[in-house]
């Protein structure tokens, strides 16, 4: 892997609120954007990566993944390497629109490959370039923020009647999402989603207070006994311990023959972070394809290896994790971060962490928020401040993009 850039990788949301598919992006430390200059070169440089040094399946799972592309790209054969049913390939709109490039885009879309429109405003020197392309394209992105709403309003009709989905992208705002919802956009990009409170239920359900009641009692060293009296009012849990120890994350090998063998064969450490990740289950605790257990993996994992890789070490690495998990918690209930951490029974370094950002563990949480934001600027702080360095941090989110596919099942 370069040791010189990293792979940028935000979510798309589908109209049910589930994760659709990742943009992949480049992106150099150091500067406050991406600062691609030549794009083709970006464009493979993340697509080597990508494919042959981290692998799909850790980066996308069974998501599609888009990439950004131009008239060199598309004109140089690089697409042909792309799987095209895990691919959306998303045409830049700094692309020079030539015969040669529209033709060779009809010839991809012969093959199967689908096509996006990328940073669409509702401009007249936009449409009058980029028109030529509406109906070979599959899906056109918006650009939310530099658009006029009302003009944006009066022209989705317009656009409804293209054979396309739309994607709204840079919504950053529960009002934006609200808006776009009401114009009809299928697909939605943008900060707003790395703390998604639009799937968030509106009441809490009562196995969510079994399990915070059972991390507490794991935490002041309650026996298996009790802690399998609990878990036998809310059938659910049980059904969802059984399925996760039998999933890719644990491997286990031995039939589990009752609660205390299955508290047994996980251990306490794993049984914490287990139920952790069951307060992000979807309203019926059956289902893990959540766009929050995501990020909170992500930060979770994350932080754990970032610490063990500076002067933290090994020591801190159990309460970074938890910190990572711990930090979007305020969605799950509908309560602020303040309200969730005195329910919990937690040491107050990482309730500062969680709360305040404070401490070395407050500056990991933060790193990992910058990077989730795209602030470039930021990350090349955090790189100095904490001391991991580029190649390091690229490796480490790898990882953790795969650690949470396998245990949102993406992978499966």
């Amino acid at each position: 892997m370069s040791n010189d850039f990293y792979i940028g990788r935000q979510p798309i949301l589908n109209e049910k609120g589930q994760i659709d598919a990742y943009e992949l992006l480049y992106r150099q430390p150091g500067e406050n954007m991406a600062n691609v200059t030549d794009n083709s070169t970006a464009t493979a440089r993340v697509l080597i990566n990508a494919i042959h040094n981290i692998g799909l399946e850790s980066l996308l799972g069974c998501k599609k993944g888009f990439i950004n592309v131009d008239e060199t790209t598309i004109m140089g054969g690089v697409i042909d390497i792309l799987p095209k049913d895990q691919f959306v390939v998303e045409i830049l709109e700094t692309t020079k629109v030539t015969p040669d490039v529209i033709e060779k885009i009809k010839e991809y879309k012969k093959q199967g490959y689908t096509f996006a429109l990328d940073d669409m405003v509702l401009s007249k020197e936009y449409i009058d370039t980029f028109k030529c392309l509406f109906e070979l394209v599959d899906i056109i992105k918006i650009d939310y923020m530099f658009c006029d709403k009302e003009q944006l309003r009066k022209n989705m009709a317009i656009l409804k009647k293209l054979n396309v989905k739309m994607l709204a992208e840079k919504v950053e705002t529960q009002e934006d999402y609200e808006f776009c919802k009401e114009l009809g956009f299928y697909f939605y990009q943008g900060y707003y989603f790395a703390k998604p409170i639009v799937i968030t239920q509106k009441s809490v359900d009562p196995s969510k207070v079994a399990t915070v009641q059972l991390i507490n009692m794991l935490r002041e060293d309650a026996d298996a006994h009790e802690l399998e009296k609990v878990i036998k009012n809310y059938p659910a849990l049980y059904i969802n311990l059984l399925k996760f120890m039998n999933s890719a994350a644990f491997f286990t090998k031995g039939n589990v023959s009752s609660i205390k063998h299955a508290i047994a064969l996980l251990g306490r450490d794993h049984l914490t972070k287990w139920l952790y990740l069951i307060l992000y289950a979807g309203p019926n605790n059956d289902s893990f394809d959540n766009p929050l257990l995501v990020t909170a993996q992500v930060r979770a994992r994350a932080m754990e290896n970032i610490c063990k890789e500076t002067r933290l070490g090994e020591q801190k690495s159990g309460s970074a994790y938890l910190i990572g998990l711990i930090s979007l918690m305020d969605v799950v209930f509908n309560k602020t971060i303040e309200e969730i951490v005195k329910e919990l029974n937690i040491e107050q370094e990482i309730k500062d962490a969680v709360v305040n950002e404070a401490g070395e563990l407050g500056k990991l949480l933060r790193m990992v928020k910058d990077y989730e934001k795209d602030d470039i600027e930021a990350m090349q702080k955090h790189f100095n401040e904490i001391g991991v360095d580029v190649d390091k941090f690229s490796k480490i989110m790898i990882e953790s993009f795969s650690y949470a596919c396998t245990i949102s099942g993406e992978c499966n």
